[in-house]
C-alpha cells in the first residue's frame, strides 16, 4: 500500500486571508487623520472626504484593510466589542469581523457577501472611522483610557 501525504500543498494555506489581493486602493481623511484603504472590492471603499491634498504627521495614519468574505454568508447582527490596550475587536455576527491594532495603525476587516453597499456605508462606515477615532483620541489624552462607544443597530 503507497502512502500519500493527506495534504500535499506547494504553498501553506492562507486561513485568515493576509494574502488576498487587495488592488482597489484610496487616500480619505477622517477627522485629523489620514486613512489608506486597500481592498479587493471597490464597493468597500467607503464614501468619505478624500485625503489627496491632505499631509498629515506620520503618526496619523491609520492603515485599513479591508476583505470581502466571498465565503461568509449572513446579515449583520448587533456588535460585540473586546477592547483591550492596544486591540479593538468588533463581531457583528458571521459577515462582520473587524480587529485594530493601535499600536501598528492598522485596521483588517472582513465583510460578507451579504453585506450590500448601503448597510456597509450607513452602518460600518461609521464604525470604521470611530475606530479610527479612537486611535487620535487616544494618543491626543496623553495615555488616557480610551473610550468605548456602543453602537445601535436598528
Amino acid at each position: 500500500m503507497q502512502h500519500r501525504d493527506a495534504l500535499a500543498l506547494s504553498e501553506p494555506p492562507d486561513l485568515l486571508r493576509r494574502f488576498v489581493p487587495t488592488p482597489q486602493k484610496a487616500s480619505y481623511r477622517v477627522g485629523l487623520a489620514l486613512v489608506l484603504v486597500q481592498t479587493n472590492d471597490f464597493t468597500l471603499l467607503p464614501a468619505l472626504p478624500l485625503g489627496a491634498d491632505f499631509d498629515p504627521p506620520k503618526q496619523q495614519i491609520l492603515k485599513w484593510k479591508l476583505i470581502r468574505d466571498t465565503d461568509t454568508q449572513g446579515l449583520l447582527e448587533s456588535p460585540r466589542f473586546l477592547v483591550t490596550k492596544t486591540l479593538s475587536i468588533v463581531e457583528m455576527g458571521r459577515p462582520c469581523l473587524l480587529g485594530l491594532d493601535r499600536e501598528r495603525r492598522e485596521l483588517f476587516g472582513f465583510i460578507g457577501v451579504e453585506v450590500n453597499s448601503r448597510t456597509y456605508q450607513d452602518f460600518l462606515v461609521p464604525v470604521l472611522t470611530q475606530m479610527t477615532n479612537e486611535v487620535f483620541s487616544a494618543l491626543s489624552a496623553s495615555g488616557s483610557a480610551v473610550r468605548k462607544r456602543e453602537f445601535v443597530h436598528d
